[in-house]
Parts: C-alpha cells; sequence; structure tokens
C-alpha cells in the first residue's frame, strides 16, 4: 500500500513536469535600455508558474567588471491574470551600474530550484532546453558627452542644503558655530559625491570633520547623501563672507548639465557684549570666599570687644590693689592717686568730684 501511494505521488510529479513547458515563463525588463557610463538602469526578473508547477526562482545576472549589480527590495511574491489564467509570480529587482562604456550583453535570467530539478531529469519530456533560460537583453552604455564637468555625476537630481546649530546672521567672536552642508542625489551611490572645497579666512577658525556617506537601494533607483560639518570660530569682530559652493551634475533625465548651488552667505563677526555692573552685594548670593570674610570681621570684633573689657577690668583691680595697699600703709598720697586711678577705670575718665574738692 505504501509503494502504491509512493508511486502515485511520483506519478503525479511526473505529470506536472511534463505540463511544465507550457506552465511557466520567464520575463526580464530593463529600463532603461541606453545609460550614460556610471548612471544606473533597473532590471526587473519574473518567473511566472502555472497552477500545480513546483517552485523555483531565477538566478541574478553575472555581468562581470562590466558592471555592478545590487539587489533591490525584497523578492515579491504575487499572482496576475493574462488572457485569463492565473500565474503565481516570483519577481526580483536588480540596479545595473555600467562601469565603462560600450554594449553590456545580459544572459538571460536562469531557472534554478525544485522546478529545474524536474525539468532536467534524465527521462525528462522531450521540450527545449532554452525554456531553462530567459531571452538576453543589451544594454547600451555611453560614454560622458564631451565638454561634461568633472567629476562626472550622472543622476536623476541633486541638490544642496545647510543648517546652523545657532543663527549665522551674527557670530560672537570666541563662541563656536557649527556648519552642515549635506548633498542629496538620486541615481547616484554616495562614494561619488564630491567633497566641499575648503575655505580659509583670516577672520576665522575653521575645522573641517570627515564627511558622512549614506547609500539607500530602492526599487526605484539609488538614493544618497553627503553630510559634512564644519565647526567656525570667529577671531576678531567684522564682517566675512563664505562663498557660494556648486556642484555641477548631469541630468539624464532632461539629457541636460545643471549646477546645483548653495549661495554665498556674509556673516557679521561681533565682541562678546559686556556685562552690567554687579548689583550690591545683598542681592546676590553669597559665596565661600565672602562668607569666610564675614566670619573673620566677626571674629575681629568679639576679640577686640573681649580685649577692651579685660583692660577695663584689669585696671580696675590693680587700682583696688593700690588702695587697699595705701590703706594698710597709712599713706594718704599715694591712697589718693590709687582711688583717682580707680574711679578713671570704672568711670570712663570722667574727674572725681571728692579729690576736686581735697584738692591737691
Amino acid at each position: 500500500m505504501v509503494r502504491a501511494v509512493a508511486l502515485l505521488v511520483v506519478l503525479c510529479f511526473w505529470a506536472a513536469a511534463a505540463r511544465a513547458a507550457s506552465d511557466f515563463a520567464i520575463e526580464a525588463e530593463l529600463s532603461p535600455g541606453a545609460v550614460y557610463v556610471g548612471s544606473e538602469a533597473i532590471l526587473r526578473l519574473r518567473l511566472l508558474r502555472g497552477p500545480g508547477v513546483p517552485y523555483g526562482v531565477l538566478r541574478p545576472p553575472a555581468l562581470g567588471d562590466a558592471a555592478e549589480v545590487w539587489p533591490l527590495e525584497r523578492v515579491r511574491w504575487y499572482e496576475t491574470s493574462r488572457e485569463g489564467v492565473t500565474w503565481q509570480v516570483h519577481e526580483r529587482t536588480y540596479l545595473i551600474l555600467p562601469r565603462r562604456a560600450g554594449r553590456i550583453e545580459i544572459p538571460g535570467a536562469e531557472l534554478e530550484g525544485p522546478l529545474r530539478h524536474v525539468l532536467t531529469r534524465e527521462k525528462r519530456p522531450p521540450w527545449p532546453a532554452k525554456s531553462l533560460r530567459g531571452v538576453a537583453i543589451r544594454l547600451e552604455v555611453r560614454s560622458a558627452p564631451g565638454g561634461a564637468n568633472e567629476p562626472w555625476l550622472p543622476a536623476r537630481s541633486v541638490t544642496l542644503e545647510e543648517s546652523w546649530s545657532h543663527d549665522p546672521a551674527t557670530l560672537t567672536v570666541g563662541t563656536p558655530v557649527t556648519r552642515t552642508v549635506i548633498i542629496r542625489a538620486e541615481g547616484l551611490p554616495a562614494r561619488r559625491l564630491p567633497v566641499l572645497p575648503r575655505f580659509d579666512d583670516q577672520a576665522l577658525r575653521l575645522h573641517h570633520d570627515q564627511p558622512e556617506y549614506r547609500t539607500e537601494h530602492r526599487a526605484s533607483g539609488t538614493v544618497s547623501r553627503m553630510s559634512q560639518r564644519i565647526v567656525l570660530v570667529a577671531l576678531d569682530e567684522g564682517e566675512v563672507v563664505l562663498p557660494a559652493v556648486n556642484v555641477h551634475w548631469w541630468d539624464v533625465a532632461a539629457d541636460l548639465p545643471r549646477v546645483a548651488t548653495l549661495g554665498a552667505r556674509t556673516l557679521r563677526l561681533e565682541l562678546p557684549a559686556v556685562e552690567e555692573a554687579v548689583q550690591p552685594s545683598a542681592s546676590l548670593p553669597d559665596s565661600p570666599g565672602r562668607s569666610e570674610r564675614a566670619a573673620a570681621a566677626a571674629l575681629g570684633l568679639l576679640l577686640a570687644a573681649w580685649l577692651w573689657w579685660h583692660a577695663r577690668t584689669h585696671a580696675r583691680r590693680d587700682a583696688r590693689r593700690k588702695l587697699r595697699q595705701a590703706c594698710l600703709a597709712n599713706d594718704a598720697r599715694a591712697a589718693r592717686d590709687a582711688l583717682a586711678e580707680w574711679w578713671t577705670a570704672t568711670r570712663k575718665g570722667s574727674p572725681l568730684p571728692l579729690l576736686s574738692a581735697m584738692g591737691e
């Protein structure tokens, strides 16, 4: 029973293969058919399979060193109807970038996968081997037109733009400002975009960062950008004119030369504004230095008060000691002098009324 089922499966498989000559097709679409060297063309390969036909895919084109080949997007699987017949479609898109002028022969897409395995069996049904490969197509590649600018930039579009970290109308001396210039292109990889020319001026110090490149391969073709950052520091007051930036390129759609331009810009360099006078210290927050000075002044006042108090106390004590000794010695003049000294220390120097009445 198992052998019978296996045989039935094999017979069905061969039956599907026998119909494959009329149940699959290979298509190729190239746009445009003629390009300039360095410009790009889009190649779309499609494998159409009828119902019940085994799976298969198409191999990418092999062009050697004649051109670069880049796969675009992901593989697309979808259904299409032609003349009332429904087909399963496997589609893949490639970008072709020719490296030299002349004619490039793009071989027909070759089938691989389970479908190819069935079609190449030893006992396969008799159909032409060419059905395993699509039809070859040709790409005409023209040289750059005479008088074209260098570097040669064939593209669908090229634009220039800039941005600033601060308002560039006025630059303050000593304050760094960053200018970012961006080149955007369609139809060119970023590595082919030109580096911006350097600019020097005695009133400015400039630093150029390394350019940053980014390339994206999309279904419509290549989209790229190159960004360049320049740091500017004004050294003296005055005016500086940044020259215009021009990028010459070739419009492949209109077949005409173009120029992407970033206009010249005048920079006004000014000295820093003078700060206003400092308000009284009462409105300013305390700082460590001011706090230390205030503490030292308070300590000085306390020390002076203590010395004054100590001096007065010592004077009174000394006067009382002298007065006691004079009384014990029965010395009237010494007693009088000690009494006057004690009064002076106690009453802040006012005359003693008793002494005035006693006289000398």
